[in-house]
């Protein structure tokens, strides 16, 4: 949480002092648009191999143009990630999960530099489980053995290519910032709870109005 408020007031001091140093507004001062696309999950801690677990993302997205290169922008997503089990795992996978799945919705807080037609991208979301459920290699559902907090803190970085002015390919890459299992879970189950670390690729496209 500490890092997450921190990279947020990073962000917005940053904002704040480009939009002061710009010479004058640029003529359009605010865009918005819809994206989808495909995440790529994994969760260091599951011993899970690779970025097996694919699943949807896709929302709205609103950034405010401070210079002709710089922007600042928040979107509200909904979020399918977790981990999942692949022929190149072995039987040790950490509590013999096959899968992991996280329904989520995150709100992003980005900042955006373009030079022609690239852009890159880093900021903080936050993330809000709304659902989750564990399978294990058995088929059983293993969900309640796993009790994690509904909090999720991440990093973001990224980069777009824009086709048009309205249509754009993203791709991004995110981390957690902490494990879902709060330290009590964790000390009352040293033997069985372990950190899960998420990270995610994302390839999406967007269009912009």
């Amino acid at each position: 949480m500490k890092q997450f408020l921190l990279t947020t007031t990073i962000l917005l001091a940053f904002a704040v002092f480009l939009r002061a140093q710009a010479p004058e507004l640029p003529d359009r001062r605010f865009e918005a648009g819809l994206v989808a696309g495909l995440n790529l999950s994994q969760i260091d801690g599951d011993k899970l191999r690779g970025f097996y677990k694919f699943g949807f993302q896709g929302g709205l997205k609103a950034d405010a143009i401070l210079t002709e290169r710089w922007k600042v922008g928040i979107e509200i997503l909904f979020s399918q990630q977790g981990a999942k089990r692949s022929k190149f795992d072995g039987l040790d996978s950490e509590f013999d999960i096959e899968e992991i799945h996280f329904n989520m919705v995150e709100a992003p807080l980005l900042v955006h530099f373009r030079d022609w037609k690239l852009q890159v991208t880093a900021g903080g979301s936050y993330g809000r489980i709304m659902d989750y459920s564990v399978t294990e290699v058995t088929g059983e559902d293993g969900t309640a053995t796993h009790e994690l907090s509904e909090d999720i803190f991440s990093v973001i970085l990224g980069g777009s290519f824009y086709f048009t002015d309205n249509i754009v390919l993203d791709v991004r890459w995110s981390r957690w910032l902490g494990s879902p299992y709060s330290d009590a879970q964790a000390e009352a189950n040293p033997q069985t709870l372990v950190p899960w670390i998420g990270r995610t690729v994302t390839v999406r496209g967007c269009y912009l109005f």
